[in-house]
């Protein structure tokens, strides 16, 4: 049956009006594939009708004739939530997909977004209306909550969409307390503090690093152990063990950043093995760790290239001139540089000469 079949006089009610929407990209989640609901037969997928356009009892959007939508597939969450699907199977894709999840916000909002994405797209003129009645055929008990949700949503998103420019120009400190201060001014302190807990988390992370790191009176070892226990304490070990993959914003990234003077000061051997202990007590895989070993072996080689080759460009240019130093330029940015013998030249010829500046070890 089509959703707009299902507006109740309760939904009918509900105002129009919205200040303003901000698109958002979000699907529903993925379900477990052994899922056992029966298809209904296939759909048509649909062009959405104007938003601008008066709402009537017309569907709210065409059929065109193009491919079926597989509604199996969307259940068992193989494919992206699309097409035109009959509110009874909207309402089982809402269960499947986020009924074990509302007992958390984060679980809620879920839900509240996958469902804006959707109905935005299959009902661009009632999808506030019909978002009610699917809310309440779904979950009776929690809609009115759910509903509440989406409204304070749909708020913060229009103000923060309004005023985005001039959030982004504040310093870290203050926009996290602007941010927090509207957020509990529209969902309440205690919902947008769940709401927004590992942005939170992420934040006081980040302190703790920087006043960790800012500590150069401690050694090195002193300040990565204080780290380690925070982060352990902090995150969850599948959190942690992913800063294989997190590259330039890992924990152990940062921590090397911050500690540069202690690592040039320290002998090649004994800086390999410190950086090789930051990373694995930071989350880094044993292969990981030996595996960018190789690599700050392999970047060790082409600084000391670099080294060469500006010793060497020193020379060229006290001393020749014209073509002749082009050619020795170039000869020796092919003899000691090899594959990035073009790229230094294309950098040069722009005013940057990558091996003036300082190296930051176990990074570049």
């Amino acid at each position: 049956m089509p959703l707009k079949n299902h507006l109740t006089l309760k939904t009918l009610c509900l105002t129009l009006s919205v200040a303003a929407l901000v698109p958002l990209v979000y699907r529903l989640g993925y379900a477990t594939p052994d899922a056992t609901t029966t298809s209904s037969p296939p759909v048509q997928t649909s062009t959405p009708a104007s938003a601008s356009g008066s709402s009537s009892t017309e569907p709210a959007t065409k059929p065109t004739p193009s491919a079926p939508v597989d509604y199996q597939s969307l259940l068992e969450g193989a494919t992206l939530m699309t097409g035109t699907l009959s509110f009874e199977q909207v309402v089982a894709l809402m269960q499947q997909h986020h009924g074990d999840s509302l007992d958390s916000r984060l679980g809620q909002i879920d839900l509240i977004t996958a469902l804006l994405d959707y109905l935005r797209q299959s009902q661009p003129e009632d999808w506030r209306l019909v978002m009610q009645g699917l809310l309440e055929a779904a979950f009776p008990a929690r809609a009115a909550e759910l509903m509440q949700l989406a409204e304070n949503h749909l708020e913060y998103q229009a103000w923060y969409a309004a005023g985005a420019a001039d959030i982004r120009q504040l310093d870290p400190d203050t926009r996290m307390e602007v941010l927090m201060e509207h957020r509990a001014a529209i969902f309440g302190k205690k919902v947008a503090e769940e709401l927004w807990q590992h942005q939170i988390r992420d934040y006081q992370m980040a302190k703790a690093m920087d006043r960790i790191t800012a500590d150069t009176e401690r050694p090195l070892n002193a300040r990565l152990e204080e780290l380690t226990e925070l982060v352990r304490d902090t995150y969850p070990q599948a959190a942690i063990d992913n800063q294989s993959m997190a590259m330039g914003d890992s924990f152990a990234n940062k921590f090397m950043a911050a500690s540069q003077a202690d690592l040039r000061a320290m002998p090649v051997h004994q800086r390999r093995e410190t950086i090789a202990n930051i990373r694995r007590s930071l989350g880094y895989s044993e292969r990981a760790v030996e595996n960018l070993a190789r690599l700050d072996r392999k970047r060790d080689q082409r600084w000391q290239a670099g080294d060469q080759y500006m010793a060497q460009r020193q020379e060229i240019t006290a001393n020749y001139e014209g073509e002749e130093r082009e050619r020795r330029l170039a000869e020796a940015r092919r003899t000691l540089l090899g594959a990035e013998a073009d790229s230094i030249r294309k950098e040069e010829e722009a005013g940057y000469f990558r091996y003036q500046q300082e190296r930051s070890y176990g990074i570049h």
